[in-house]
This record gives C-alpha cells, structure tokens and sequence, in this order.
C-alpha cells in the first residue's frame, strides 16, 4: 500500500515539475523525486542497495548541478501563481483519493501475500548474487575496483585546485 502512495506522488510531482520557473525549486522537486523513486524501489525490491546507489548517484550529481546554477540564476524572489497551486493541489487530491478508491477496491496489496513472495525470493537468490559477489576468486577485481576509484578521486581532487577553478570562491 506504501508503494502506491510513493508512486503516486512521484507522479504529482512530476505534473508539479513544470509548473515552476526557477532552477533552485526544480533541483528541489527532482530531489524529491528521487528520494520518493528511491523508498519505492526499497519497499519493492529483494535489497535496498539499488535505491541507496541511486539516490548517492543523482546525489551528487545535483550537488554539482546546484554549485552551478546557485552562481549563475539570479537572487530574485520567486513569486507563486495562485491559480496553477490551486489547480495543482486540486489535481494531485483527485488523484489521490481516485487512487485510494482503486487500490481498496482491487485488493492488489495483499501485505501477507507479497512478505511470504519475497521472503521465499530473498532466501534462494539473494545469497546466491552475494557470495558472486564477494567471492575469493573475484576478490582481487573488488581490489583493484577500490584502488581505481581511490586513484581517480587523487587525481581529480589534484586537477581542481581552488587558484585553477572555473568558480569563483564561496
């Protein structure tokens, strides 16, 4: 039942992302988005690693996408349009309450059923992909993964030095 709540309002703030103008509250509703894809994808999933990747992937791609825009978009206050808010919250109480109606009626989220399915599914797979994993025969390549990526922060924390930058200092 959570599932569908969390998709339905991913999909209402997906309708509120093109009601706004400025590009701080639109890093805001995607971040948003993202956190609500991501608590989807943990309740729904065998493992919570997918939607904790995902969310540290668009993580810090938003943190150099609001570095960027904070220096360049103006200072000016961002004055709300009533009747798009109106129409908004109108709109996504419909949805809800037409989706709540659907949901009762359906009785699609059987909460027994789906933790018997996914304790028998974790059980058999999910074990069976970790011990792949971290196996003693791809322990050097886990290694040598650590070691790369240690390697790339080096080198791109020694190519951005603070007199080099292309941003000015905060």
């Amino acid at each position: 039942m959570g599932q569908f709540f969390l998709l339905t309002g991913t999909v209402s703030m997906v309708f509120m992302f093109p009601l706004v103008s400025h590009p701080l509250l639109m890093g805001l509703i995607i971040l948003i988005i993202t956190f609500m894809i991501a608590a989807t994808l943990g309740l729904g999933g065998l493992s919570s690693w997918l939607s904790y990747v995902l969310v540290l992937i668009l993580l810090g791609g938003l943190l150099v996408i609001f570095i960027y825009i904070s220096l360049l978009a103006s200072n000016e206050n961002q004055t709300p349009q009533s009747n798009k808010i109106k129409m908004f919250f109108l709109s996504i109480t419909s949805i809800l309450a037409g989706s709540l109606v659907i949901s009762s009626s359906l009785k699609v989220f059987d909460s027994k059923t789906n933790a018997l399915l996914k304790m028998t599914h974790y059980n058999n797979e999910s074990t069976d992909w970790l011990n792949l994993l971290y196996s003693e025969q791809l322990g050097g390549m886990t290694i040598f993964l650590v070691l790369y990526l240690l390697l790339t922060l080096i080198v791109v924390v020694a190519i951005s030095k603070n007199d080099s930058s292309s941003l000015r200092a905060l």
